[in-house]
């Protein structure tokens, strides 16, 4: 195993996304809150010594990661919240910090970019 020099931070939606995310289509399955939060978004970021370093990193990067978390829902962006400011952000979502990211893996890690519709 190898230790990476980032910290991870989980992006967990909150019963503020479920709600928003229900209102947008009546076709969208019921979905529970622990449903929308057993897969989530874990984002690597900067090695962080405190969580709150971390808060004001993603808080930097916060509209692209809004924008990225609603466009993988696929809606049309007339369907997306009209806040999208950082109050909104962290109505929708909360952080899971984990400051300690080991590779269980003897293989170079591939990275891939987020493509700009994602972003």
């Amino acid at each position: 195993m190898y230790f990476v020099d980032r910290s991870a931070v989980v992006l967990k939606p909150t019963a503020a996304f479920l709600q928003w995310l229900k209102s947008t289509d009546d076709n969208i399955p019921e979905l529970t809150l622990t449903q929308l939060q057993s897969n989530c978004t874990t984002l690597l970021i900067p090695e962080c010594d405190r969580p709150e370093s971390a808060i004001a990193y993603i808080g930097e990067r916060y509209q692209a990661i809004f924008e990225a978390e609603i466009a993988a829902w696929e809606l049309p962006e007339s369907q997306w919240p009209r806040d999208m400011s950082l109050t909104a952000f962290w109505q929708f979502f909360e952080a899971e910090i984990h400051d300690m990211v080991l590779d269980t893996m003897d293989a170079d890690i591939h990275v891939s970019p987020v493509s700009n519709n994602m972003m």
